[in-house]
């Protein structure tokens, strides 16, 4: 039969019998389809005609292997992977391995079916596994608990931030910084102390401190330069060799020929008052005597009797006597701060005469060693005035001195201060600064690079914790390197007379670590302290083997800008510095002198301890819910001082005002006291640090109006004849060797008594009662200020 539809139109010979064709299918017109294949006119073998070559267009066609070679290769290495790994782990483990666990399975529900219902029990072993397994991770620290957040609750828990400190505290990096920042005289506006900057500054930014602030303000500067000193005695002169370390930073330049040379002592008002009585300080005189503890008062003192110039004595502390300290000679007293702009920034248009400014000394001073100064003394006879290490004054014209001082004045010259900041997570509107002086004549690896080095390593401690624990402290802590600390404290008063407002504002606490020294030994510690942390540093209940003294701030540095406008400071000191000797402020202090303390085990222990004695204290009072103030320590303090007035000078001042202005901050002592415990019971021990947000506003209030207590007990115009200084209740007499009892507390007072102006003293009596009245009731009627 013929297939319908085949177009080569031959039969074919079904293997099945023919079907009957469907009804009503269409009929297919055989005749329609050709016959015979068509005819070509040529084989493969000839030529093709060219007309119908050129009437041919050639297909064109992508060679397929090339595309698909990347994908062969993937190809390739899958069948590769899967042989050589997939297939044979399945087979070899993962085969065998299910194999087990199901004869493992089906032993279990064997066993388990004899005691009861195999699915039950395997319930009851899976809850038993899962309790054993979180118990285990729980213990080992792994879950973030408050533990291993270092928190209680919603504030710090000290004990685990501590804790971990311990194990960050590292030594060969303090060591490190140590050495590098005492390797090379760095005096303020000095390449050393630009390379010294920039080390601290990179210190800061490798611990994570973003917020930095330099700032750089022209102060006014003098360096070493040309001296001379000769001295005639029975018509012999003789040289003293000095040279370049023979500088007391701000001294007056000048040339003094034949001037009389007599012995002072210490130069105090009481010496020169004896010497002045017997005679001795009749014309021109130069006064040879010790450095006291309060350079700048020798001058004053020199200046008011008449003196043409001192040379100050560096006593011996080794069998050489070589050394020669150089201590500042400005007048922080009358103003601290750039000479040439009091009162205003340095980096103003307007400046004063050099001549005009009251805090530069008035005569030339130059400072001698042990074994220069003895040349001198063993020329003067045992005759005159006898002081109490029997040594003399010698007299007049015995022993005449020539001396030139010619140091390299720069007027207007950088001061530096670097300024890091740790932001708060609460109350980020207050603020506690943590500094240390950065400058220094000589390396000053004891002072005060070793002060520095501290600051330094505190710095990686809160970054530790930072890190550690997520953590930050409730308000900020601002970390300060100060610059022109020996031209009058500059960096730091500069920074203040730019930031005066907002600083008032913002910092409620200072601690200073500049006179913290090496060695450390003895471990002990001087802590000079506003009366409203002194409670606090007294009952810190770890000191970490240390012994510490706490009393009121009598000394000058760097702190002094902001205690003047009533900011509360603490200064910790070593007792060392205190004593001011040798090698303090001399070439001597450098690395090699104290390498080897640092690699005894007792004195390595000694360093990691103070380290986190201070750290601990920062932490505090940075941290603490509530600012540490004891309100009634401070009422206490106050109230001392006034029976010393009373006991000193009977029947001089009347103080019934400022005792009842007293009674007023007694009664906020005792309410805050009473408030602070009832939070402490109600958050700390009853809720685990879980704080109400009432109490909060409440807290943060009590926090504000504490910040708010010193600042509010300044004058603005400040203290008679010395407006920088606008606290009323603590700063510097102009005399602290002329006052009875402590110096540092009602200055206005004890300057108006030094005077024997008693109407003025208790006018200024009368002045700090009143603010003191002023300042209670705005405490009390402040609820709402936060």
């Amino acid at each position: 039969m013929r297939i319908p539809g085949l177009r080569s139109g031959y039969d074919r010979v079904p293997d099945q019998e023919a079907q009957e064709p469907v009804e009503n299918e269409p009929e297919i017109d055989q005749d329609s389809l050709p016959l015979d294949p068509p005819e070509y006119d040529y084989t493969f073998d000839a030529e093709p005609d060219s007309e119908l070559n050129n009437g041919m267009e050639q297909m064109e066609y992508e060679d397929e292997s090339t595309a698909q070679e990347p994908v062969g290769k993937i190809r390739r290495f899958r069948d590769s992977f899967s042989n050589n790994i997939v297939i044979p782990v399945r087979e070899k483990i993962m085969d065998p391995l299910a194999q087990i666990i199901s004869m493992l399975s089906d032993r279990i529900d064997y066993y388990l079916n004899k005691v009861g219902n195999p699915l039950i029990l395997r319930r009851f072993f899976y809850i038993v596994l899962m309790s054993i397994i979180a118990y285990v991770v729980m213990v080992s620290g792994l879950l973030p608990t408050e533990l291993s957040l270092g928190s209680r609750g919603m504030f710090s828990d000290y004990q685990a931030l501590m804790d971990y400190a311990k194990k960050s505290v590292d030594l060969s990096k303090f060591e490190r910084d140590l050495e590098y920042i005492s390797s090379m005289p760095h005096m303020s506006g000095t390449k050393g102390d630009t390379a010294i900057r920039n080390y601290i500054l990179e210190s800061f930014t490798n611990n994570g401190i973003r917020l930095i602030r330099e700032s750089t303000y022209a102060g006014y500067s003098n360096y070493p330069g040309e001296v001379s000193l000769k001295a005639v005695h029975n018509s012999q002169e003789i040289v003293i060799d000095v040279n370049q370390e023979n500088y007391n930073p701000l001294s007056k330049n000048g040339e003094l020929h034949d001037v009389t040379l007599i012995f002072a002592n210490y130069g105090s008002l009481q010496d020169l008052e004896n010497l002045r009585q017997n005679g001795l300080l009749n014309g021109e005189f130069i006064l040879l005597e010790h450095y006291s503890a309060v350079v700048s008062e020798q001058v004053l003192a020199a200046e008011k009797y008449g003196a043409k110039g001192i040379l100050f004595i560096t006593d011996k502390q080794d069998d050489k006597g070589d050394e020669v300290q150089d201590r500042p000679v400005g007048k922080p007293q009358v103003w601290p701060g750039d000479a040439l702009t009091p009162g205003w920034p340095g980096n103003g248009l307007q400046n004063i005469d050099p001549k005009s400014a009251t805090s530069l000394p008035n005569i030339p001073t130059m400072p001698l060693s042990w074994n220069q100064a003895l040349k001198l003394l063993n020329l003067l006879s045992k005759s005159g005035v006898q002081f109490a290490d029997s040594t003399f004054s010698g007299q007049p014209g015995e022993v005449l001195i020539s001396m030139k001082i010619n140091t390299i004045v720069r007027e207007r010259h950088p001061v530096d201060n670097l300024l890091g900041k740790i932001e708060g997570g609460e109350q980020n509107d207050k603020a506690v600064i943590i500094s240390a002086s950065r400058t220094s004549i000589f390396k000053g690896t004891s002072y005060p690079s070793f002060g520095t080095t501290m600051l330094l390593s505190i710095v990686q401690l809160f970054q530790e914790l930072k890190y550690k624990f997520d953590w930050k402290p409730l308000r900020n802590v601002y970390f300060a390197s100060y610059g022109g600390s020996e031209f009058n404290l500059a960096g730091a008063v500069e920074l203040l007379e730019e930031n005066v407002g907002p600083l008032r504002d913002e910092i409620y606490s200072v601690i200073d670590l500049s006179q913290l020294v090496l060695p450390i030994d003895e471990r002990r510690l001087d802590i000079q302290s506003h009366p409203l942390l002194q409670e606090f540093f007294e009952n810190e209940e770890s000191r970490f083997g240390y012994n510490v003294n706490v009393r009121n701030v009598q000394e000058y540095g760097d702190w002094i800008p902001l205690m003047a406008n009533g900011v509360p400071v603490s200064i910790i000191s070593s007792p060392a510095f205190l004593e001011g000797k040798s090698p303090l402020f001399t070439s001597a202090d450098d690395f090699e002198r104290v390498k080897d303390l640092l690699h005894g085990d007792n004195e390595r222990q000694a360093v990691s301890d103070l380290l986190l004695f201070l750290f601990q204290s920062v932490l505090k009072v940075a941290d603490n819910p509530s600012i540490p103030f004891s309100v009634m320590k401070y009422v206490h303090s106050v109230d001392d001082a006034i029976q010393d007035l009373g006991n000193n000078y009977p029947g001089r001042l009347d103080s019934q005002e400022l005792v009842k202005a007293l009674l007023l901050w007694r009664k906020i002592g005792e309410e805050w006291a009473a408030w602070s415990k009832g939070w402490d019971n109600i958050v700390m021990t009853r809720d685990e640090g879980i704080e109400p947000s009432l109490l909060s506003v409440r807290r943060w209030t009590w926090n504000k109006k504490l910040a708010n207590i010193g600042r509010r007990q300044c004058k603005n115009e400040g203290l008679p004849n010395r407006p920088f200084y606008k606290n009323v209740l603590f700063g510097p007499a102009y005399w602290t060797q002329a006052v009875k009892g402590d110096p540092w507390i009602f200055p206005s007072v004890k300057d108006a008594i030094v005077d024997e102006d008693w109407n003025r003293a208790q006018n200024e009596l009368n002045s700090v009662a009143q603010i003191l009245q002023q300042s209670a009731a705005l405490f009390l009627e402040e609820t709402n200020d936060i």
